[in-house]
């Protein structure tokens, strides 16, 4: 009896194998909240406010809305003299002053000429003797009194003085200075008792070569350098607009006169020439001045103001054209009709009136309507 109440205890075993890692369940269920609670952690977080740079639709001129090519340069003189002696002299008289007006022709300056009209006087009565004696000559050959030797050598006496007299002649008319075109007297550099030498007298350049300057104003033009790279941009005749930087509000209308057919090796810059149609008398030889050259296709003087914007804050929406405006912290997409391009601008015909504040570089950053932004300047 005892023996079949007795429990048996062979099938008992001791498990050897590891309980499952504590730390390996933690991680799931940390792992497992993340992704419950992640859709509401974003919509509570907001994200990052993209940064945007931004400018503003500009009003413009007709003119300056048709600019292709803009650049700096100068006023010069198509037409000017330098008035130079043509012999050695020290000045004796001299009717220059800077800003005043000549006529070609005027008498303006003279050389100290005394010994030369001395000599002239002397030459005048040698003259005078020579052809008496020339005269008698004649008459005592005509009677067979004289020889024909006589008479040849009075007759070559004559020739000689009278060559004499148009040499001296010719030194006198040199000591005396004449305008040799219309114009303003922009430069003086002698003045009275100084010594004067022509030019390239003693080698090119001596002093006192040049002392004085006119200069025909009605030739005056504007030159100005470009670069070979925006050579293609540029036409003979086409209209452009001069502005001196002296009257930045008087622009001057002009055209492209002359594309000098050279380059400059070291600026890789080409010279134009640009003709001003309404210079006045505020237009001066070396003001420094901008033209602006513009595309005659797209050029219409009589129209209203243009709006332009810069073609990079244009971005494409449903087969359309529009730009971000920014209000505020928050940016609005505004549809737009455009016009032509000019360079980097783009004219606006519809949907903007001119000083909205727009985001460029635009189409990168994916912008959506309404959403909250940052300027880079903030």
């Amino acid at each position: 009896m005892e023996h079949l109440n007795k429990p048996d205890l062979s099938s008992l075993r001791i498990s050897r194998e590891k309980p499952p890692s504590r730390k390996r369940f933690i991680w799931l269920l940390i792992g497992a909240i993340v992704v419950v609670a992640l859709p509401f952690i974003a919509l509570r977080v907001p994200l990052r406010s993209p940064e945007v740079s931004t400018t503003r639709a500009t009003l413009v001129t007709p003119s300056q809305a048709s600019t292709v090519l803009t650049a700096s340069g100068y006023i010069v003189a198509r037409s000017k003299a330098e008035i130079s002696p043509k012999s050695v002299g020290r000045i004796a008289w001299i009717n220059l002053e800077e800003g005043q007006r000549v006529k070609k022709g005027e008498l303006v300056a003279r050389l100290e000429n005394q010994e030369l009209f001395a000599q002239k006087a002397e030459v005048v009565a040698n003259l005078a003797n020579a052809r008496r004696e020339l005269a008698r000559q004649k008459t005592l050959f005509s009677k067979g009194i004289t020889t024909k030797q006589a008479l040849d050598s009075a007759e070559t006496q004559v020739m000689v003085f009278q060559s004499q007299l148009r040499f001296i002649e010719e030194q006198i008319r040199n000591t005396e200075i004449y305008a040799p075109i219309d114009g303003v007297v922009t430069v003086k550099k002698a003045f009275l008792g100084e010594t004067v030498t022509p030019q390239g007298y003693g080698g090119a350049g001596s002093a006192g070569a040049t002392f004085a300057v006119i200069v025909d104003l009605n030739s005056l033009e504007m030159e100005a350098d470009i670069n070979e790279q925006n050579l293609g941009k540029l036409s003979l005749g086409m209209p452009a607009e001069v502005t001196l930087d002296a009257y930045p509000n008087h622009p001057y209308k002009a055209r492209l006169r002359q594309i000098v057919p050279t380059a400059d090796r070291q600026k890789g810059s080409v010279k134009v020439k640009v003709e001003i149609l309404d210079k006045d008398k505020n237009v001066l030889p070396e003001m420094s001045c901008r033209v602006s050259f513009q595309n005659p296709e797209t050029l219409d003087e009589g129209g209203k103001l243009r709006v332009m914007v810069p073609t990079s804050s244009l971005v494409e929406n449903n087969g359309g054209k529009g730009v971000f405006i920014v209000e505020k912290d928050r940016v609005r997409f505004r549809p737009v009709k455009i016009g032509y391009t000019i360079g980097s601008q783009t004219e606006i015909k519809d949907g903007l009136s001119g000083g909205e504040e727009l985001v460029i570089e635009a189409a990168p950053l994916h912008l959506k309507d309404g959403q909250k932004i940052k300027r880079k300047s903030e």
